[in-house]
């Protein structure tokens, strides 16, 4: 055993060490919407939490194309490092349009080390070119990817990826001369075609790569490539918890900040004579309205600024995004959101039809609880307005319209709820149950709404949860009250069953229950001659019949 005296050198007892493997990952970054099932997925967490922790249990150093990217086009960061890598990743989910692209690229490129990845659901929708590929799934609830799958898909993708690598090893150690079976369609079916060979001009080297353990200190100054100032710019947006224990903080959300970091990564896009992603000009445009709102909220802007800063929120959306045209579920929810604001602060009608226009397409493209419980209420906030305007046909269109998409967001939220380890899963739980329970009360379903209130109650909600649900709920009432009263003919129609239950057949006849008789309602005579009656129905419960009966008397001779 050598005394310490005689300890050598490292660069004398042992070789240099063989260069990092590198792992290129195509992906798209931010929230993306997969049109074939209309749910968002933040495919972040998706390389947060599934893919970089994989790759870090076997040392290789995993990288996307903004983390890549200090100096020069994102093209060229993409191309070389298709090329150079030593295992690519590549994501099919939310079907993005880039990510099969680029897979194409590399599968011309390499016989070998490709990897393909896609959430669960989109398996049912895979194109049929890629059907016969081995891909990898995982589970993703949207906002949140839940602990038990993130363990279980890392270590997986670890194990695929090992044994790729010591499965070359042996080959190497065995038969040398021979050639590894590809991955890649191209070299499967043409065989005997000849790789391409690239000699750079160039070094090119990766990000560096931190250690997991280190990671909370950033490797390089923000700015030098989108991926931190991005980082930087969400956790602005949200706020963020740092130390642990009793030294643990709340660093509250900054959306100046996140205004400024969100416009610079679109500067440093834009340098490049790229267009920005949809995500970072969604995001600027959100972080400016609701900064706006909150400093409206506060009383430290008057009408008129918050008015401008709503406007402006509008135009990066415009400039960016074309809403006008656009199917992108997150473009339409923010348009919307927009105009309801604006409609909000002037009472000016062509901002609620535009806020409507908005969702509701949002709506229909998706078919998802945000976009149409907004729209819902929106449809009834309108009703009162026409109803204003004398226009009670086209109110009352407008009210039972409400009522429709109700029904369907009900449906939607109980279509979530009934996967229950699916749902446990999800980090939008209780928007779920206030929304469902929100659809239920604009249908007077009220023995419907006190079930959920009370599943809300058990989960139970934070603080600005329940105070927006609370305000919400309170918005909607006094809307559906003074259409009530207005014209309680108009609203009286019972409203769509609840899911499961057994609606009331078409032809039933007509009667008040006993509890509310008919003849204690006041009626109504139109300058058409028509008499409205209001049967002072208990919205509560189920019509089993209807009877109606009608005498009239005219006084004097």
């Amino acid at each position: 055993m050598p005394q310490a005296s005689e300890t050598k050198s490292p660069s004398e007892s042992a070789p240099n060490p063989p260069p990092q493997l590198t792992c290129f990952v195509v992906i798209g970054f931010g929230r993306k919407t997969d049109y074939a099932t209309g749910r968002v997925l933040d495919l972040d967490k998706t390389y947060e939490q599934l893919i970089r922790p994989a790759f870090d249990a076997i040392d290789v150093n995993c990288f996307r194309a903004i983390d890549a990217n200090r100096t020069g086009g994102i093209d060229d960061i993409m191309y070389r490092w298709l090329y150079d890598a030593d295992i690519v990743v590549a994501d099919l989910s939310t079907l993005n349009a880039n990510v099969f692209y680029e897979l194409g690229v590399r599968h011309a490129q390499k016989p070998n080390t490709t990897v393909i990845i896609a959430e669960s659901v989109l398996m049912q929708k895979i194109p049929f070119d890629l059907s016969h590929f081995v891909i990898h799934q995982y589970q993703h609830g949207g906002d949140e990817i839940a602990k038990e799958d993130r363990e279980k898909f890392t270590a997986h993708l670890t194990g695929v990826v090992r044994d790729i690598l010591e499965a070359d090893q042996k080959r190497l150690q065995v038969a040398p001369k021979s050639t590894r079976l590809p991955d890649s369609p191209v070299f499967s079916v043409l065989q005997g075609i000849v790789p391409p060979s690239y000699q750079p001009t160039t070094r090119v080297l990766p990000p560096d790569f931190v250690p997991p353990n280190l990671r909370a200190a950033p490797a390089k100054s923000a700015g030098e490539s989108l991926a931190p100032l991005i980082d930087a710019a969400e956790k602005a947006k949200n706020g963020y918890t740092i130390g642990e224990g009793e030294a643990k903080k709340k660093v509250p959300v900054d959306f100046p900040l996140a205004i400024q970091l969100f416009q610079k990564a679109i500067d440093m896009v834009e340098a490049e004579n790229k267009k920005p992603d949809l995500f970072l000009a969604q995001r600027l445009a959100l972080v400016t309205y609701k900064h706006a709102q909150k400093q409206y909220d506060a009383k430290k802007i008057d009408l008129a600024e918050t008015r401008a800063q709503m406007l402006k929120a509008e135009g990066i959306l415009e400039k960016y995004c074309a809403p006008e045209i656009s199917t992108d579920p997150e473009t339409l929810g923010l348009s919307g959101a927009i105009k309801k604001r604006l409609f909000d602060l002037t009472d000016q009608p062509p901002y609620l039809d535009d806020a409507i226009r908005f969702y509701e397409r949002g709506f229909y493209v998706k078919q998802d609880y945000y976009n149409g419980i907004n729209v819902a209420f929106m449809f009834t906030l309108r009703a009162n307005i026409l109803l204003a305007e004398g226009k009670r046909f086209e109110a009352i269109v407008s009210y039972g319209h409400g009522n429709l998409i109700r029904q369907k967001v009900a449906e939607i939220c109980l279509a979530l709820r009934k996967d229950q380890a699916a749902f446990s899963r999800r980090g939008d739980q209780v928007w779920v149950l206030m929304t469902e329970a929100e659809a239920y009360r604009g249908q007077r379903l009220t023995t419907k709404v006190e079930e959920l209130e009370a599943k809300i109650s058990a989960v139970p909600p934070k603080d600005f949860e329940q105070e927006s649900y609370e305000r919400q709920q309170k918005a909607l009432e006094a809307e559906m009250a003074a259409f009530e009263k207005a014209d309680p003919l108009g609203a009286m129609s019972p409203p769509a069953a609840s899911p499961g239950a057994t609606p009331v057949p078409r032809s039933a006849p007509i009667s008040p229950e006993p509890s509310a008789p008919a003849a204690a309602a006041p009626y109504q005579l139109t300058d058409s001659g028509a008499i409205t009656v209001n049967a002072n129905l208990d919205r509560s419960r189920a019509i089993k019949s209807v009877e109606v009966s009608c005498k009239i008397e005219y006084a004097g001779n």
